[in-house]
């Protein structure tokens, strides 16, 4: 239900980001292949719309992460740019293609992720641990942070608190 009235409301508001028809989308087909065992009723809202949904990438490019911008991004449901407006929290998605590497980075909000699906590597300060379907992570304000996509697109779910208005930044 939710996913649907995100996808209504991105139609009936021109001021709501659009679709991006971004290049991650490429990657949609094996994630939504691969949730469907993980969290099957999330599938099912998604398979519809995800293409259509507004995912985007909001950093400068990095030499060490040649075309990250084209295997990362990251829909936002509830925050200052989502249909559901909060300076508050925020709440979405981030998909991240297989093999790639999300480098350190940090911002003022705290943040939780659920894996939905992809087995990944997360560096949390100097600690980096596998994580899989299922997992939590939880990262302070300002704890610097990394993540690794193995094989498989990485679907998580994301929320942060606090000062959501400033955006990551890279280290």
């Amino acid at each position: 239900y939710v996913l649907s009235s995100v996808s209504a409301a991105l139609q009936n508001d021109p001021d709501l980001p659009q679709s991006s028809r971004h290049a991650v989308t490429k990657h949609l087909a094996q994630m939504l292949h691969d949730i469907e065992v993980t969290a099957p009723q999330l599938a099912h809202a998604l398979r519809p719309i995800a293409e259509e949904l507004p995912w985007r990438y909001g950093y400068e490019p990095r030499a060490e992460c040649p075309g990250l911008e084209n295997e990362m991004a990251w829909i936002e449901l509830v925050g200052p740019a989502a249909p559901w407006k909060s300076d508050i929290v925020c709440l979405g998605l981030t998909l991240i293609g297989p093999d790639s590497f999300y480098p350190e980075h940090l911002h003022p909000a705290a943040e939780l992720y659920t894996i939905i699906s992809g087995t990944s590597d997360w560096t949390l300060g100097a600690k980096t641990s596998r994580r899989n379907p299922g997992d939590r992570i939880l990262h302070e304000s300002n704890a610097i942070h990394a993540m690794r996509a193995h094989a498989s697109p990485l679907l998580a779910i994301y929320s942060w608190t606090g000062d959501t208005i400033t955006p990551s930044r890279y280290t």
